[in-house]
């Protein structure tokens, strides 16, 4: 019923033509425009385009090809958020996406793959929900891993944002307002660096380093995602003491913190919680309907970092789950 085909870069721009035109559970960071910001060689890109009997694009599926435990793996592109299976409209649904979850499979297997992991889309950044996939994925005996995301949707939210949050946290926004500290968008290169050194000294207390450079930052800003990602900035006086960097999902109507961080010298006064806070007020004046905070948890769903989930509920957050489907093959 379906053909897999494997991406080469003559077919890339028809990609980004169907994410862009016809997909329903896709978003930009699955474009090749987004991708292909990597360096060639650093993933072993095994991206598949899905073709149906009439020989026109029915889905893609963003991936590579790892080795695990198992061996050779098909694993949902490692540069990126999500991957799985993404598709139109036509074929969203279950008499075309129960066959391609089987299809795939048994492609994957005669491509002599020992494993795969398909990592879908979050709902909140999908036009379309995940639950078709979950069926599908289950019925094909898939085991199903679960991320914890947290998210505020402003449908829940009283219109005066801090009447949202825990007392604490109201405090810390009480005490930066009156020190004086604003918040406001950052618009040129050597702001964005230096919300990046902010960064990587406030990451460094975990001894890890940002997943993307400050040369990807600004290649984000000024080239590929010049519509779907924004920086910020809180300042006291003249001083950056904390930053943060927006991902737009306009679709879906969702935006993401893809990164908040804060100068650790200023831990008193929380300015931290002043950018959570700025960016509610922030993103609900743009109109969309939620603001995503990403997952607190690691290795599959397996951990939960108690400390950092317990923080956003504090803001008023809800809950939702990213899925990651598995399969020994």
């Amino acid at each position: 019923m379906f053909d897999f085909i494997y991406l080469t870069s003559d077919k890339e721009q028809e990609w980004d033509d169907f994410l862009r035109d016809r997909a329903v559970n896709g978003c930009f960071l699955q474009s090749r425009r987004f991708l292909n910001y990597h360096p060639e060689g650093r993933f072993k890109d095994r991206s598949l385009l899905v073709y149906n009997s009439k020989e026109n694009i029915a889905a893609l599926v963003p991936g590579c090809e790892v080795e695990t435990e198992y061996g050779k793996t098909f694993f949902s592109h490692k540069g990126t958020t999500f991957g799985g299976i993404i598709t139109d409209k036509k074929h969203y649904c279950a008499k075309h996406v129960l066959p391609m979850v089987e299809e795939l499979t048994e492609f994957l297997r005669a491509e002599e793959y020992k494993a795969a992991y398909l990592k879908q889309i979050c709902d909140i950044f999908s036009v379309r929900e995940n639950a078709l996939f979950q069926y599908a994925f289950g019925r094909n005996e898939y085991t199903e891993f679960r991320d914890l995301n947290t998210y505020v949707d402003f449908a829940y939210y009283k219109d005066d944002i801090i009447s949202n949050l825990a007392q604490g946290k109201r405090t810390n926004v009480h005490n930066c307002i009156k020190e004086g500290v604003t918040v406001r968008e950052l618009t040129s290169d050597d702001e964005v660096k230096v919300f990046y050194d902010i960064l990587c000294e406030n990451l460094s207390k975990y001894d890890v380093k940002p997943v993307h450079t400050v040369e990807e930052l600004l290649e984000f800003k000024n080239e590929r995602l010049t519509e779907e990602c924004g920086f910020y900035g809180a300042f006291l006086g003249e001083k950056m003491i904390a930053g943060g960097m927006m991902f737009y999902f306009k679709e879906a109507e969702t935006a993401h913190t893809q990164y908040l961080a804060a100068r650790q010298e200023y831990n008193k006064l929380s300015p931290m919680t002043f950018m959570y806070y700025s960016m509610l007020d922030e993103m609900k004046k743009k109109d969309y309907k939620r603001l995503s905070w990403g997952i607190a948890t690691e290795d599959m769903g397996r951990y939960l970092n108690m400390g950092l989930v317990t923080s956003k509920e504090d803001f008023g957050s809800r809950y939702i789950s990213n899925y990651t489907f598995f399969k020994e093959l």
